[in-house]
């Protein structure tokens, strides 16, 4: 599509860039490099769409899976060999999850992060848990068990299904970073988290704001899911980046792709979250023509205004996006 795209404005746009060309170095060294497309798409506020391409030939792929109205997306790198999950969809979509692990060629899932204790975000692990799929760490917020409410008897199913798994729990905490790397190249994968901040102090009765935030890079492209985190974990995750301990950890918010929180509801990606974290692309997972209304008006309208893409599981069910950690394709 973007073949067509750039086929049609090619014209106008060769000519737009000599006139920016000249815009930006208008006072300075003529040598100065010309704009770039990234340049040419911001300053016209047009946000970029993704190449079409052989998505699993790529190195690197992001699998946002088609769970109706929940969660679930499939990272998997080729090398260094790893495969996380983040939050697995209501129950029964296992075997969604299974399908695509079968296509990557996938038999062990390295890390399971379970974003928070909600059916729509962790309702498939239990199932998932009974597979051929080995697990080897499950990442968890940190939680009041007793503060639960109505999500207490899954939570307790879902760390049971944890312990038969013999899978390790690891909590997650902000400025935690892992890297894995490549045994054969100086390839790498940088897992990296924001949030939830604070300990079981911290929580109230919306447990959507204790959202496991989860940064994974691979090159230049990185991708930032956040579960169903509202504006107020948004605003204390930009408060601990811009406190001592968070610039000591050297941890940003910044990433070419963000998972719209809580399915692209108005109480999450705000203005000043999606500043911070300047997307190229967002992805909201909802069911189409869900009760909600999800995704809402303000928050595509909040994409729009940092020129960043959208891509709806409820208008192209499962998104799957490669890249060569420079060039995304889809």
């Amino acid at each position: 599509m973007i073949g067509s795209l750039k086929s049609i404005l090619a014209g106008t746009l060769a000519v737009l860039m000599l006139g920016l060309s000249a815009i930006f170095t208008f006072g300075h060294n003529i040598s100065e490099k010309l704009p770039t497309w990234d340049d040419v798409y911001e300053f016209f506020g047009m946000a970029e769409e993704i190449e079409k391409g052989e998505v699993y030939d790529q190195p690197f792929t992001m699998s946002f899976l088609d769970v109706g109205q929940g969660s679930a997306t499939v990272i998997h790198c080729k090398d260094p060999d790893f495969t996380m999950l983040v939050d697995t969809g209501e129950q029964g979509n296992d075997g969604v999850i299974l399908d695509e692990l079968k296509k990557l060629g996938v038999r062990r899932l390295d890390d399971v992060v379970l974003s928070h204790p909600h059916s729509d975000h962790v309702g498939s692990f239990p199932e998932l848990a009974k597979s051929n799929i080995a697990i080897k760490y499950v990442v968890l917020p940190i939680v009041d068990q007793d503060r639960l409410g109505e999500d207490t008897a899954l939570y307790r199913v879902v760390l049971g299904a944890i312990r038969s798994a013999d899978a390790t729990i690891v909590t997650a905490k902000p400025g935690k970073r892992i890297t894995v790397n490549s045994k054969k190249t100086d390839k790498k994968v940088i897992i990296e988290f924001l949030g939830p901040i604070g300990g079981k102090e911290a929580q109230t009765d919306n447990l959507n704001n204790r959202s496991v935030f989860v940064k994974v890079t691979y090159g230049d492209v990185s991708v930032l899911l956040t579960g169903d985190g509202e504006y107020g974990e948004e605003m204390d995750v930009i408060e601990w980046l811009n406190s001592e301990e968070g610039k000591a950890s050297g941890v940003t918010a910044q990433a070419t792709i963000l998972t719209a929180a809580h399915h692209g509801s108005h109480t999450s990606c705000s203005r000043r979250f999606l500043a911070v974290v300047k997307p190229k692309y967002g992805i909201v997972s909802c069911a189409k023509d869900n009760e909600f209304g999800h995704p809402h008006d303000s928050t595509l309208t909040n994409f729009k205004d940092v020129n960043a893409r959208v891509y709806r599981t409820d208008e192209l069910g499962t998104i799957v996006i490669g890249t060569d950690g420079k060039t995304l394709v889809n």
